[in-house]
């Protein structure tokens, strides 16, 4: 019996100091590739987000590797949840031979958000089932309801996902219009639209002589002016000399590419503005053909990591 604790206290210790060179070698890896190796915070997340309501979804069997983040540990485990810290040595390898003596563990604690998971309690517990090589793990979920969806996690996503947080606040496009979403690609471009909306808001009073509502100028915004000109877009398929970008994006570019144009020449038509645009800054055949090269590149780099 002592023997057999021996051992297994021997094989927990190895397989700390494994996980340990692990998280080590996926610092180095991230430095180079300049990857996130960091848990998300959850505070952090919740705060970007600003969740509205939230849902107790009971225990749950979820995948280990759509844990992304915790509420407390976020700095003493790496993306992966291998231990960056030897202060977790002692609880780490309690959990392993509790493990190998299959003891009964309690359900872990999560908070839910979209397709992610951040820990609540057991960040120990997660990080020796990873390194077990676990698929799944028992955890209770509370599930908290953001107005937007979180589809990808990354520092990119999360200002994105914060920016259209504040344009959906702002003009309540989801209530007006709740089957369509504004996709862009750098998180600037919804103050932007926002700028467009108030602006247009502007014209139309002077228009009617009347102060119009926030709520008639973002339907007049997005039926007179975005929806026409996206459909345009669409139909001289210009998007594809823009990879890696959305049609949102080139909604923006195109209206203040039309407004340089306006003022630098006088009388100039959107459709105009779009192909002078579009012929400017587009790729043509071997930059498209370099950008796919380049991202192939990335891809297989991003399975390396």
């Amino acid at each position: 019996m002592l023997e057999n604790n021996i051992f297994m206290k021997s094989r927990a210790h190895f397989r700390f100091e494994k996980a340990r060179n692990r998280a080590f070698f996926n610092d180095l890896a991230s430095k180079f590739f300049r990857k996130n190796n960091y848990l998300f915070q959850f505070d952090e997340v919740k705060y970007l987000l600003s969740p509205y309501g939230m849902s107790y979804r009971g225990i749950q069997s979820i995948q280990l590797d759509q844990i992304v983040g915790s509420e407390g540990r976020y700095r003493d485990f790496d993306i992966n949840f291998m231990p960056l810290k030897n202060h977790n040595r002692e609880r780490w390898e309690n959990v392993d031979i509790a493990k190998q003596k299959d003891i009964s563990l309690p359900p872990i604690l999560v908070y839910k958000i979209g397709d992610f998971y951040f820990v609540r309690d057991g960040n120990h517990r997660v990080s020796v089932a990873r390194e077990l090589k676990q698929d799944y793990i028992d955890a209770e979920v509370v599930e908290l309801f953001t107005k937007v969806k979180l589809e990808e996690i990354g520092e990119k996503e999360l200002l994105l996902a914060e920016s259209y947080r504040y344009f959906l606040e702002k003009t309540q496009f989801d209530a007006l219009f709740p089957n369509v979403e504004i996709k862009l690609t750098n998180p600037w471009g919804y103050y932007r639209l926002v700028e467009h909306i108030n602006t247009y808001k502007y014209l139309l009073s002077e228009k009617q002589h009347k102060d119009v509502t926030w709520k008639e100028s973002v339907k007049k915004w997005y039926m007179e002016l975005y929806l026409p000109l996206v459909k345009l877009i669409k139909k001289r398929r210009v998007l594809k000399k823009f990879p890696g970008r959305e049609v949102g994006d080139l909604y923006i570019w195109i209206m203040d590419h039309w407004h340089f144009l306006k003022e630098k020449s006088g009388n100039v038509g959107i459709e105009e503005a779009l192909d002078d645009y579009s012929s400017r800054f587009g790729k043509g055949p071997i930059g498209l053909f370099l950008s796919r090269l380049l991202n192939l590149f990335a891809g297989k780099n991003k399975k390396a990591v």
